[in-house]
């Protein structure tokens, strides 16, 4: 899509809600300063690698090879180091509510074991609570939804079985303003298989949601995360709509964020028809409100984390909302600093907004 025609559906999507507020669909902006706001941030934390050669290996030389390379990425990517940038970017922001994706579990055991890896090679949920207590910013671990969870054995110079277990995680700002009074989780009934020929099995691509009941002050809200498929537009359209008939089909307001991996401005239509069902279904997007003409783009700083901090061209990473809420200020984030070899936190930066809730 060409910058022009870019810029002219997002000024729909924002005149949309425009004429949304105008109408009495959203609260004035009078009225959402007199209520209470609540700070969240969606943040993808990135695996370490690409999964893609691994999927794709067409024999079982390269199927190994592609494992140990993988395994070598991830090492190489070095989340110990990572975890600090997210710790620092959350203890400037202090985020009442924080919404992770790609919270990764590494584990690794004897080459053809039969039995599940248990030997943790990376926690990325254990070394990111660790900086943030380190960092004097406690955040309480509200629920935790385990997803894909991969084995397979990975070749020279390793000789290990590699395990990946993904989860989606919420995280509350302890003794913060905000109270849960009800957690919720649970993995998609649709999700994408890929056959794997060199073993003669599939791997399915588990994902899934998480989600908290909040009481602030006098006024409650759903606040809902999630992480929709990634290369297949139909699933991810079912994963959406499983979740309009799931955690967001409640009376009241709602909160959703996450890497939703679909946007009204994608190059490829498919890849926008998530985000549209998600708003046919009465989700508001809150970034073109607050910033009509800016693409705030998410996604795209490379798997290897060094490339220049522009080069982000797609925005995936979402807060959207249905009921009585009013956004109030927002912005995209991560290319401020690096880990002292020169890499971003992530692949993707990161969104936080202000919510009023009158």
């Amino acid at each position: 899509m060409n910058g022009r025609a870019r810029f002219r559906l997002t000024r729909l999507v924002s005149v949309a809600a425009l004429v949304a507020t105008c109408l009495g669909l959203l609260p004035s902006v009078a009225q959402a300063e007199a209520g209470p706001k609540v700070t969240v941030l969606t943040r993808n934390l990135y695996l370490g690698g690409d999964l893609t050669p691994s999927m794709t290996a067409p024999t079982l030389p390269a199927f190994l090879a592609a494992n140990a390379a993988l395994l070598s990425h991830v090492d190489l990517m070095d989340f110990p180091a990572r975890a600090k940038l997210f710790a620092a970017e959350i203890r400037e922001r202090k985020p009442d509510l924080v919404g992770l994706q790609e919270v990764a579990l590494w584990r690794t055991g004897p080459i053809g074991d039969p039995a599940p890896a248990t030997t943790v090679r990376y926690d990325y949920l254990a070394l990111l609570m660790s900086e943030l207590a380190a960092a004097g910013h406690p955040y309480d671990v509200a629920v935790v939804q385990t997803e894909a969870d991969l084995e397979a054995p990975a070749g020279a110079p390793h000789f290990v079985d590699a395990r990946l277990t993904m989860r989606d995680v919420i995280l509350v700002r302890h003794g913060g303003r905000v109270k849960v009074t009800g957690t919720a989780s649970g993995n998609f009934v649709h999700n994408l298989v890929t056959p794997l020929p060199p073993v003669g099995g599939s791997a399915t691509s588990t994902r899934g949601w998480t989600a908290v009941d909040v009481a602030q002050g006098a006024r409650t809200y759903r606040f809902v995360n999630t992480h929709l498929e990634a290369f297949h537009p139909g699933v991810r359209v079912q994963q959406a709509q499983e979740l309009l008939q799931g955690p967001l089909l409640i009376d009241g307001r709602v909160i959703l964020v996450g890497d939703l991996n679909t946007g009204p401005e994608l190059p490829d239509p498919n890849n926008r028809l998530a985000y549209f069902a998600l708003v046919a279904g009465g989700m508001t997007d809150s970034w073109p409100i607050l910033h009509p003409g800016d693409p705030g783009y998410t996604s795209g700083l490379g798997d290897d984390l060094d490339q220049p901090a522009g080069d982000v061209e797609h925005r995936i990473d979402m807060v959207m909302f249905r009921g009585a809420v009013v956004p109030v200020s927002s912005e995209v984030f991560g290319n401020e600093r690096q880990t002292p070899d020169g890499r971003w936190a992530s692949d993707h930066l990161g969104h936080v907004a202000v919510l009023a809730l009158p």
